[in-house]
């Protein structure tokens, strides 16, 4: 017998079986090399029973880390998966919960192989890798992957990976997404692929690494044994199946299937979308001129512009280019390329692979075109920079890029699928919790999500969010046990609405009041990077959603109002008379708030708002909004100033009802009212390129258009081409 040179199949090395598989990927543009799969279609029975157990190994895994957390993003958001990997690397198939991570977690293990860790590190049976760095692959810190090697005998026959997003990071500004840390230092803990245990079992002096480092040391290594015991049972159950089902079927399987889903993926784009351009614009605002932060260039308030363009192609193909993306900053938003195909994964699974089927066939047929270097997303200064927080642009861009697959859906016929995504912001703190203990915190209720219309009805109110079709932020009893306050609100807020003739879901405002903390600090939470500019996800006619902001209201006179039982604000309602309603202080903190030191008894509101709606607001069904007042969705300004329908309550049957007469004048009048200021698009063209050669535009406007055009001829080429402007004009 010959001795073995690797631990990979037949003796090879993990790197030789992963330079042959992209090798035969090349030669035939199928996973593997497999131009005919045969062994799923062989026994379609076998194979789906095949594929549902690896499926179920994943998800009563995911239920074990929950169980052994005691964070509450994993005990009660779910802020976890599960992914079966090839030796390569190569998703087999995911788990439940946030679909970020199909390529993600694969990246990590091909990195392992790339930096030989084979021959320099060594990969063992039991052995236990830990990763969270960006750089490397990750959306942000807060990610962090578990990741177990899988042996049967000496053979290495694949990985399991979990993810867990986490509380602390140990980060130097509050909450697991800091926004004042514009430095890598500043960004917390980051591991590379380290190793943290072998044989089945948790190093200690990791233990004490963690424990010396991180105020929630003891959420962090729960979450560290729950990803563990997760990953084991896992491991286990794989053997079973192989036990079961044969080696040579396993490995040969796994590949069909990734290569069974590039095909299906093929089937879906050409079904389901009119080839063509589709094109959308993000504008990220990063306000940092008042952060407290010590490297003097970073406090300045930036804008950046985020192009998007799709190309379906007609052999059915997807491609994303972002050309004209602006430049790398000093704040926590530089993002990397790796973490921009996290932003594909999310939107493929939800929109696309939404079978359960979903892995790295899903993404095979898509091509990222990599941003140009320097920009927000592909920064050369990236090992120096805070990547704490790119989410918060990607969540916004990708939010855009569902918005465009809705508009290739609908011109295909497949109008049920039309809809769009946003996130939003939200409080994260530091201080002491009710028990006394220091720690950061996160105040509830950022997941309330409202998604946008769809092309046949409403969107469901507080029923969608991009980064997992489980939208679930828990039992408001539980957040209240581990963040010192009380939530006041779980209403609907109409405000929130992307109006049209179908509107979006409604969206749920956090409303909490801060209750027994010693001493706190806030800051933001960020899902998005929009504050004043909002991204047009209007569709046909219907509006975006509004603006999204964090807000701190302090009563002039708590103790007496309680003393009195008199009731507390508990709803956001109109933003615009929201000081006019309140008996206190109401501080508009913006999308970052500035760390604030927070009192007892301050109320943290994160205004939530939803997507877009779907067509012209004045033709909705008038019985429609009725409908939606009775049950306080929509109010009666925003059903005369905004659908214009005119409506009375009657109050022998407790309900609105609709005055047709009046109703129909409404809206004849908004209809003449919008002709009287229109104007032609000639002369509209005019004013606004006067205003361009002018610079007649706000500072931060002017610069992000520079930073674009410093990094894009074909972007500078193009806007003066649609301008008509000199080739010499220099913005």
């Amino acid at each position: 017998m010959s001795e073995r040179i690797g631990i990979g199949e037949g003796g090879k090395t993990i790197r030789q079986m992963m330079e042959e598989n992209e090798r035969l990927y090349l030669e035939t543009g199928c996973y593997a090399g497999i131009t005919e799969p045969h062994l799923l279609k062989e026994d379609p029975v076998k194979g789906e029973l095949f594929h549902s157990r690896i499926m179920a190994s994943l998800i009563a895994g995911r239920e074990t880390t929950r169980m052994v957390s005691g964070s509450p993003f994993v005990r009660e958001v779910a802020e976890l998966c599960l992914g079966i990997y090839t030796p390569e690397g190569d998703n087999i198939a995911q788990s439940t919960g946030i679909q970020i991570h199909i390529k993600l977690m694969g990246d990590n293990i091909q990195w392992m192989i790339n930096k030989n860790y084979e021959e320099e590190v060594g990969i063992n049976d039991g052995d236990f890798f830990i990763a969270n760095e960006p750089v490397i692959s990750g959306m942000h810190a807060a990610d962090v992957y578990d990741i177990l090697p899988i042996f049967w005998e000496d053979e290495l026959i694949g990985w399991v990976s979990t993810v867990i997003m986490e509380m602390d990071i140990g980060a130097v500004s509050p909450g697991l997404m800091p926004t004042a840390n514009v430095e890598r230092g500043t960004d917390g803990l980051k591991f590379c692929c380290e190793r943290i245990g072998s044989n089945d079992k948790l190093n200690r002096d990791f233990e004490h690494k963690i424990e010396i480092c991180l105020d929630m040391s003891d959420i962090f290594l729960l979450d560290r044994k729950g990803a563990i015991a997760a990953n084991i049972r896992v491991r286990e159950d794989i053997k079973r199946i192989i036990g079961e089902f044969g080696l040579d079927y396993y490995k040969r399987a796994t590949r069909e299937l990734i290569e069974e889903e590039r095909r299906n993926q093929i089937v879906r784009i050409k079904q389901r979308m009119v080839p063509g351009r589709y094109r959308g614009v993000v504008p990220a605002e990063f306000p940092m001129a008042d952060q407290p932060v010590s490297w003097i260039p970073a406090k300045r308030d930036t804008i950046r512009l985020i192009p998007i363009q799709m190309d379906v192609l007609p052999s059915a193909g997807l491609v994303l280019d972002f050309e004209g993306i602006g430049e790398w900053g000093w704040h926590p938003f530089n993002g990397t390329p790796q973490a921009v195909w996290g932003g594909v994964s999310i939107v493929t699974v939800q929109t696309l692979a939404y079978d359960g089927r979903g892995n790295l066939g899903s993404l095979l047929p898509i091509e990222v075109k990599e941003p140009p270097i320097d920009s927000l997303f592909n920064p050369s200064q990236i090992k120096k920079l805070a990547t704490s927080t790119p989410w918060a642009p990607l969540l916004d861009v990708f939010g855009m890029w569902t918005h465009l697959l809705g508009i290739a859906f609908y011109l295909r016929g497949f109008r049920e699928e039309t809809f769009n995504y946003r996130s939003s912001a939200g409080w994260q703190m530091a201080g002491y919790d009710q028990m006394g203990n220091k720690r950061p915190l996160l105040a509830a209720g950022t997941g309330y999500f409202g998604p946008g219309a769809c092309g046949v009805c409403d969107g469901v109110d507080c029923g969608g969010w991009l980064a997992t079709p489980e939208v679930d932020m828990g039992s408001a009893e539980v957040w209240e046990l581990f963040v010192p306050q009380m939530e006041l609100s779980h209403r609907l807020e109409p405000y929130s609405v992307g109006y049209g003739r179908f509107r979006s879901g409604l969206a749920v405002p956090t409303v909490v009041m801060i209750h027994r903390s010693q001493q706190l600090v806030g800051s933001g939470a960020l899902g998005t990077a929009s504050d004043g500019i909002i991204p047009n996800l209007g569709q046909f006619g219907g509006y975006p959603g509004g603006r999204r902001n964090n807000l701190l209201l302090r009563y002039d006179n708590l103790p007496e109002l309680m003393e009195k039982r008199q009731p507390l604000l508990h709803e956001v309602g109109h933003p615009a008379d929201l000081k006019d309603r309140f008996p206190g202080q109401v501080f508009d903190v913006g999308l970052i708030p500035v760390p604030t030191e927070i009192y007892e008894g301050d109320m943290l509101l994160s205004v939530s708002t939803a997507a877009g709606g779907l067509g012209d607001p004045i033709e909705r069904d008038p019985a429609w909004i009725t409908a939606d007042m009775d049950n306080g969705l929509t109010t009666e300004w925003q059903a005369s100033n905004i659908y214009c329908v005119k409506a009375r309550y009657d109050e022998e049957e407790k309900r609105w009802k609709v005055d047709e007469v009046a109703t129909r004048e409404l809206r004849e009048a908004k209809r003449k009212e919008r002709l009287s200021r229109g104007v032609p698009v000639k002369e509209w063209w005019q004013r606004y390129r006067q205003r361009l050669m002018d610079r007649d535009m706000d500072d931060k406007i002017l610069e992000m258009y520079q930073s674009s055009m410093r990094l894009s001829e074909a972007f500078t080429r193009e806007f003066k081409d649609f301008w008509a402007m000199p080739d010499d004009l220099n913005l």
